[in-house]
């Protein structure tokens, strides 16, 4: 028996104030099961001002999905 590899995957999330960012990133995403777009659901001080990305299980995100990630964020003129 092969030894399975699990794929990490991301969490993007965008802030609430910017609802077109949030659907071109989804857009974006679609097709990429490794890669999960949300909206930030805080209110006031505590909400997101950019968008963030994070690995899914904690860590540190692998370099080549933060690099596709990134590069997708920039093109749709998100704020990071």
């Amino acid at each position: 028996m092969g030894v399975m590899t699990t794929l990490q995957r991301c969490l993007v999330i965008v802030p609430a104030d910017a609802p077109e960012v949030y659907a071109r990133l989804v857009t974006a995403f679609l097709n990429n099961p490794r890669v999960f777009v949300s909206r930030d659901r805080r209110l006031g001080e505590r909400a997101l001002r950019a968008v963030e990305i994070f690995a899914v299980g904690g860590g540190e995100l692998e370099a080549d999905l933060r690099r596709t990630v990134e590069a997708e964020v920039r093109r749709v003129g998100a704020r990071h």
